[in-house]
């Protein structure tokens, strides 16, 4: 590895770079079950700090402190980092608000494959009425209101696909020459 001259360059592959890091932290985290910290500095003029933690920096950054015993300085080293990390109240505001709405939306996606099953379980036990395998032969009188519109698209899926797939196999069939003009 070699430094990028450049620094219009360096910027861009910094900003490039920085979210797939953060990824891949994040990654780890999940993975591994690690508590992970990252934070990283601009080299522009700025010299902004960058960082992604989980469950969050200062509670990575609090763990190590405790567990290290805070001695040699360390108070003022810790201290710093968290300052330089949160930068002022706004950026700490915004980020509160963007780990609720990922909150809400892990929440929301929960719910989501929750009743997914449920519509899933009903159009079995609507199959196992009607004592038919195919899916798309379900009894629509067992299914609810909410499962309705879930069978629907469905079904309209199942067309699309079918239709792609006729028009994929009349494909060779109409580029032949019709029978009659065998000789």
């Amino acid at each position: 590895m070699k430094l990028i001259e450049d620094p219009a360059k360096r910027q861009v592959t910094f900003s490039k770079r920085r979210p797939t890091l953060f990824g891949m932290a994040g990654d780890l985290s999940a993975l591994c079950g690690v508590h992970v910290a990252v934070v990283v500095f601009s080299r522009s003029a700025r010299g902004n700090a960058y960082a992604f933690g989980s469950p969050s920096v200062d509670a990575v950054l609090q763990r190590y402190h405790h567990q290290d015993g805070g001695h040699d300085g360390d108070d003022e080293d810790a201290a710093a980092a968290l300052a330089i990390v949160h930068g002022d109240d706004d950026d700490a505001g915004a980020l509160a608000a963007l780990r609720r709405e990922l909150d809400d939306t892990k929440a929301r996606v929960e719910a989501e494959k929750k009743r997914m099953k449920a519509v899933e379980e009903k159009v079995e036990r609507a199959m196992a009425a009607g004592s038919t395998a195919l899916w798309w032969q379900a009894d629509v009188q067992a299914l609810g209101a909410a499962e309705l519109p879930e069978f629907e698209t469905a079904l309209r899926r199942l067309r699309d696909t079918l239709l792609r797939r006729v028009d994929a196999l009349q494909l060779p069939i109409a580029a032949a020459p019709p029978a009659y003009m065998d000789m």
